[in-house]
């Protein structure tokens, strides 16, 4: 008879605010059989796009009852009949499905993703959305050359603070939107941004005079007032890639300016460049990432722990929105 042991998961049994709807339960995991591995979790990230799809709004959801989360690593604990490509102990990149948030997955041991263990767990953990999202968004859409100026809202995200880190490494300077600016205004210039300003005090035209017309690459996680007053700092033919509509008001575009500027709207989704791209093309933007952490030129700060029997306490920090770090489970 096949072993069974117990896991607690975070399983949600409908769509909704994700403090009401998202449970610790006790689920049944077996044994490995042939080619499968069994993998116990290590840390997983709570991210805005979690919520999302907790709360029925984003753009690819689960069929419930579901267990959350995308984003985390494990450890590989018991191996079945003919795996070779990982053995107990390596550390693995935990599949997306059919979630993260769970101590123990049976995984199909062909598809694990290998990653190092020569870099913290909590900052591995948070390396398989946000950096690779910052990373193409950094290298795909325009060539930038050291002294080029990229233009960002939202810049206290997770998603933000990557980037700025990223262009500061080469040599690449930052324009840095957001609320209440003089809060993070320090501790983002800590991580390499060039000029924080506050959105209720944006003027293009000051911005677009203090970064030479250099302002080449937008990158938009906001949207409504925000994006507009982005495209008019901009210089010629520079490109803003949306990644989000957080205020969820709809995106004007200034109509002169896409004419007369030669400016390029373009959008970005990393879910779907992962299911459009070889594994190896994949493999070789988290090469690039884990570099980068290896070489401590990306850090991330942390606003919490939680174990999963805890979910409900991490649901509810997360939804506060914290702009202090990540907000982290663990086994």
């Amino acid at each position: 008879m096949n072993r069974i042991m117990k896991s607690i998961a975070a399983i949600h049994k409908s769509y909704g605010n994700p403090v009401e709807v998202v449970n610790p339960e006790e689920i049944d995991v077996s044994a490995p059989l042939k080619g499968q591995a069994l993998v116990k979790l290590l840390r997983a990230v709570v991210n805005p796009s979690d919520l999302g799809m907790i709360g029925g709004s984003y753009g690819r959801l689960r069929q419930l009852p579901a267990i959350g989360g995308r984003e985390g690593i494990g450890e590989v604990v018991e191996i079945g009949a003919g795996v070779e490509n990982v053995k107990v102990g390596t550390r693995v990149r935990i599949p997306e499905e059919p979630g993260v948030w769970t101590q123990y997955q049976i995984c199909d041991a062909s598809n694990l993703m290998v990653v190092p263990n020569d870099i913290s767990e909590d900052l591995e953990a948070m390396s398989f959305i946000n950096p690779p999202t910052a990373y193409c968004i950094l290298n795909q859409f325009t060539d930038l050359k050291e002294g080029d100026w990229v233009i960002q809202n939202g810049a206290s995200s997770a998603l933000g603070r990557f980037m700025i880190q990223m262009c500061h490494a080469r040599g690449i300077k930052t324009v840095n939107m957001l609320r209440n600016a003089e809060e993070r205004s320090a501790e983002l210039k800590a991580y390499g941004a060039d000029i924080v300003v506050d959105e209720s005090q944006f003027d293009p035209k000051s911005i677009k005079a203090e970064t030479s017309g250099k302002l080449r690459l937008g990158l938009n996680q906001i949207g409504g007032e925000s994006v507009s007053n982005m495209i008019k700092a901009v210089g010629d033919s520079a490109t803003i890639v949306t990644v989000g509509g957080m205020v969820g008001t709809p995106i004007r575009f200034p109509t002169r300016f896409l004419i007369f500027n030669d400016l390029r709207l373009r959008g970005f989704w990393w879910d779907k460049w992962q299911r459009t791209h070889t594994k190896q093309e994949v493999k070789s933007i988290f090469d690039a990432v884990f570099d980068l952490e290896r070489k401590g030129i990306l850090k991330a700060p942390i606003d919490s722990e939680f174990e999963l029997k805890d979910i409900k306490q991490a649901m509810e920090r997360a939804v506060q929105n914290s702009r202090g770090g990540k907000v982290l489970i663990k086994f």
